[in-house]
């Protein structure tokens, strides 16, 4: 078979997304469907402040907000693709020094 040269481009709306984690599951066709979220604490509902004259003003009273999961893209993959690009991502987790060799399933 003769040697295949491939290029690797970006779109023009390319754009890097944050990830700390992903939801989903499988849909009647049996594809791979999940959300890739990122996790943050929303801001809080209200802050109560004290003004006194001639001080810093200070919060004295905090309704926090909650914890969101904010999706950033839906996913849509065949599970032999998935499979691909978990033994792909597992792989790089190795490079990483998160997890030793003979760990997961690549």
């Amino acid at each position: 078979m003769p040697d295949l040269k491939i290029e690797y481009r970006k779109v023009s709306d390319y754009k890097l997304i944050p990830v700390t984690g992903a939801w989903g599951g499988l849909n009647p066709q049996g594809e791979i469907i999940f959300d890739l979220f990122v996790e943050k604490r929303e801001a809080p509902q209200s802050v109560t402040m004290r003004i006194e004259q001639g001080k810093v003003p200070q919060e004295i009273q905090r309704e926090e907000g909650v914890i969101v999961r904010e999706s950033q893209i839906g996913i849509v993959v065949r599970p032999d693709i998935a499979l691909s690009i978990g033994k792909w991502l597992i792989e790089k987790a190795r490079e990483a020094g998160v997890i030793e060799r003979g760990e997961g399933h690549a």
